[in-house]
């Protein structure tokens, strides 16, 4: 349906963003604003917020799929892209080429883009680094395991050639009474009646950690319990759990 310019009353063909006599632009044309969008993208871009806004119906699908928090990603992306899009590239696609001048407040948007940014980091960071934290300390663990269980195959061949508990490594045929692994950051020696114990540390009560082999005798059988002392069992290997 056509209208009439409200400035100069030429008649202006239905949908025409502005008047082609005077230029004026006409009321019923809705200006589509870029910082605005940015915004919706950041904020809402969750349920698409920026998509009905523009007036793509398929914003729809930013509902369908909000929880999943991909949309939101993307509304993230699509609010930078947004900003980064020239004004006269913006008018042209979104606004019948039509200029309402420069927008201001890119600079700001660009900065409250960045906070959902890193609030995600933030939160990624405070579940991923303790993750890491717990899976090098039970490869520290079971590294420390390994190494005992070495000590505790010498042990038996010990054992059962001597009947008796091995007192020390060197009876082992180590040089030292002592095996220390920097990297790892475990000790392991031989204690009372053959237990070999692999020391990891201290605990926060000031306690020392180990993963013990302790040698059983029942019924002439020799065989070996594995247990932790001051230690998180889910540090522990399964065997020793």
């Amino acid at each position: 349906m056509d209208t009439h310019c409200p400035s100069c009353g030429t008649e202006v063909k239905d949908k025409l963003p502005k008047c082609s006599s005077c230029g004026t632009i006409q009321d019923t044309f809705f200006y589509k604003s870029r910082v605005a969008a940015a915004a919706l993208a950041c904020f809402a871009g969750i349920f698409g917020g920026h998509r009905f806004y523009l007036g793509q119906w398929w914003g729809i699908f930013y509902l369908l799929f909000f929880w999943t928090y991909i949309p939101c990603l993307i509304g993230l992306i699509e609010g930078i892209v947004f900003l980064t899009t020239s004004q006269k590239s913006w008018n042209e696609k979104y606004n019948q080429g039509v200029s309402a001048g420069s927008e201001k407040g890119t600079v700001v948007m660009v900065f409250a883009c960045m906070l959902p940014v890193i609030a995600v980091i933030g939160v990624l960071a405070a579940v991923a680094i303790p993750a890491y934290q717990d899976y090098a300390e039970r490869a520290r663990f079971a590294s420390a395991y390994n190494s005992a269980l070495v000590v505790q195959n010498k042990a038996t061949d010990y054992i059962v050639d001597n009947d008796s508990w091995p007192a020390s490594l060197s009876m082992l045929g180590y040089e030292n009474d002592e095996l220390v692994d920097e990297v790892n950051d475990f000790q392991i020696g031989i204690y009372d009646n053959g237990v070999v114990g692999a020391k990891v540390g201290v605990n926060s009560a000031g306690e020392d950690k180990y993963i013990v082999l302790e040698p059983v005798v029942d019924e002439g059988e020799l065989s070996w319990k594995c247990y932790g002392e001051n230690v998180l069992v889910k540090y522990l290997p399964k065997i020793c759990r």
